[in-house]
């Protein structure tokens, strides 16, 4: 932006905070709580906005140990660099974060390591840290809002915390940030170009502005650009574009560590193909998908991994390093009738993982006719498969050392592929930040009045821990707002020229509104969906549930999705909320009968 002054501004605020996830949402409500009046702008429309914490498992890193847990970061990040100032504000945070629960959602965290109990709806985990050989490991711990993860839950909190605040924070969803405006002079970063509805607003931020975008997981031409990848499918938000780390870059930010992301999947970084804007599906300890007379295979027909390994957030031991997989175009699973029975008993006993299962699977009845449709050598594959019937015949896998136990030979009478795709949880890379959450140039100097906080350039440098990014959120997000709302001497006020009138896209969603209610009809809603609100509207009379109609949910694409379709029917034909889950959609099911209870307590 050449000249500042002649900008026509449509609005001003204290402070702009660009991304509504954990990072961004925190940000804003610390601005709030320092005077700030806050403008909070994200693209997801209502609903599906959360970033990346709203799909996460909801664990947040901690440490019982400052000089333990300092150790067991050294040796994550070797053998790159790092701000050991920044990282001493991280690490800080971490020890501290009990504290931080209790004194800023007020309540006590659920402590893993402490708290565990049998029964808990909790992730299996062996090890709570994901590294246990390294020095300090052991002090590692999780933090979380109750004992329950993958629920959305700590996500609630911060949407909460945000909405409590509505008189301080304004929110724009479904609004793209475009620009950051730069005074060329000064270099102070003084308001963005948003456009909403089609229409491009500049909004002017007297003291800060707050990039907390994440990452670029759904930027196919970034993901060549800095992951020398061609494709990976998402498995959190479909609105990480890497839109901040573009904006970042023109107003001359350092940028740091771009070629570092993280993974899940049903074997090591990879999930089942979807189709084009579809996130894909996380499934953990799905074991027919890696036990048995099954196999995974890559563009040549060839196996490339050992495909049963433990894998941390996607990465598998090579070499002496754990490194994510080469995210190969045309993988498959192929596996034979023996193996295609286990997942027909699973559908049967209603415990199947993944509801299109067999409608993406394709078959035939020799491997050249397989290979063929896989798009891969027929003489390779042939290889491949009598090569592992050797070592499941023998008890050892040569190759990669796949477990004994795990390995069955393939029969090749009836053959069967599952088209797989590489995987990314989330991007590490972005603007370089310093313990400040001040984003730093090229010189290592502060850009005026510009922060970050989040995975957009995020405190993981090499390997992985989970949980360190909604820990970041939290431990950044607060500084960032605070820096963020502080006055600063070289503030200058402007003038305002079609002003928009203040907007709350947050709470105007969550208002109930216009609901009508026929004859023996009453609405019932809560909180507990993974996405947030489902209301239901159930039809009740003579203590029989008539109808059951979900209004209002936001429930994730895949299997909340099919599990919202198909629960209503469920419930009126069995006269009660007692049902049992939708396998893999356990936190849809109990909301959306704690809703139809809500309801019918009504008629009652």
């Amino acid at each position: 932006m050449k000249n500042v002054k002649n900008i026509k501004w449509n609005a001003s605020y204290d402070v702009l905070v660009l991304g509504f996830g954990g990072a961004g949402g925190t940000a804003a409500r610390f601005a709030a709580d320092n005077n700030a009046h806050v403008l909070l702008v994200d693209v997801a429309p209502y609903g599906h906005e959360g970033g990346n914490t709203r799909y996460s498992a909801q664990h947040v890193a901690m440490a019982h140990d400052r000089e333990k847990i300092g150790k067991y970061f050294d040796q994550l990040a070797e053998p790159y660099s790092y701000s050991k100032k920044t990282m001493d504000v991280y690490l800080d945070g971490f020890v501290n974060m009990p504290e931080y629960f209790e004194k800023y959602f007020g309540i006590k965290p659920f402590i893993w390591g402490d708290d565990f109990r049998e029964g808990d709806s909790l992730d299996h985990k062996d090890h709570l840290c994901e590294y246990p050989e390294f020095e300090g490991s052991d002090t590692f711990d999780f933090a979380l809002v109750h004992n329950r993860d993958f629920d959305a839950g700590l996500w609630k909190k911060i949407r909460k915390e945000v909405a409590d605040r509505k008189d301080k924070i304004d929110v724009w969803l479904n609004s793209r940030a475009l620009e950051l405006i730069q005074d060329p002079e000064t270099d102070q970063v003084v308001g963005a170009i948003v456009e909403r509805n089609h229409k491009r607003y500049f909004i002017h931020a007297k003291n800060g502005v707050v990039v907390s975008t994440g990452g670029f997981e759904n930027n196919p031409q970034m993901q060549q650009d800095y992951l020398h990848i061609h494709k990976l499918t998402p498995l959190g938000t479909l609105y990480n574009r890497g839109d901040g780390v573009k904006m970042v870059q023109s107003v001359g930010a350092k940028m740091w560590h771009m070629s570092n992301y993280e993974s899940l999947g049903i074997i090591p970084s990879y999930v089942i193909a979807e189709e084009e804007g579809t996130r894909g599906r996380q499934i953990g300890g799905w074991k027919n998908v890696k036990s048995g007379s099954v196999i995974a295979v890559a563009n040549d027909g060839s196996r490339f991994m050992k495909e049963d390994a433990k894998f941390r957030h996607g990465h598998i031991y090579d070499h002496g390093e754990y490194n994510m997989p080469h995210a190969f175009d045309n993988a498959w699973l192929v596996f034979d009738q023996k193996q295609y029975q286990k997942f027909v008993e699973e559908k049967e006993s209603g415990k199947l993982r993944y509801n299109k299962l067999f409608d993406k699977m394709i078959n035939a009845t020799s491997v050249s006719e397989l290979a063929d449709k896989m798009n891969v050598p027929a003489k390779n594959l042939t290889a491949t498969i009598n090569q592992f019937n050797e070592f499941a015949k023998n008890g050892k896998d040569l190759e990669f050392g796949r477990a004994t136990d795990s390995m069955d030979e393939i029969s090749t009478n009836k053959l069967y592929a599952l088209k797989l795709a590489p995987a990314v949880l989330n991007t590490q890379g972005g603007a370089e930040h310093n313990e400040k959450a001040e984003i730093l140039n090229n010189n290592d100097q502060p850009i005026p009045h510009l922060y970050s906080a989040g995975e957009m350039g995020g405190m993981c440098v090499n390997r992985y821990q989970g949980g360190g990014n909604l820990a970041e959120c939290l431990i950044f997000g607060k500084i960032a707002g605070e820096q963020a709302a502080k006055m600063k001497s070289d503030t200058q006020e402007v003038k305002l020229e079609n002003a928009v009138p203040s907007v709350n896209d947050l709470i105007a969603g969550d208002k109930i509104d216009n609901i009508e209610l026929g004859p023996d009809q009453y609405v019932g809603s809560t909180e507990a969906g993974i996405g947030g609100r489902i209301m239901v509207r159930v039809t009740y009379k003579d203590k029989k549930i008539k109808n059951v109609e979900v209004l209002e949910n936001h429930e994730t694409e895949g299997i909340g999705a099919v599990a919202i379709q198909k629960l209503p029917d469920e419930i009126v034909k069995a006269n009660s909320t007692e049902i049992d889950a939708v396998s893999g959609a356990s936190t849809t099911t109990r909301a959306v009968e704690e809703a139809v209870n809500k309801a019918i307590k009504k008629a009652k």
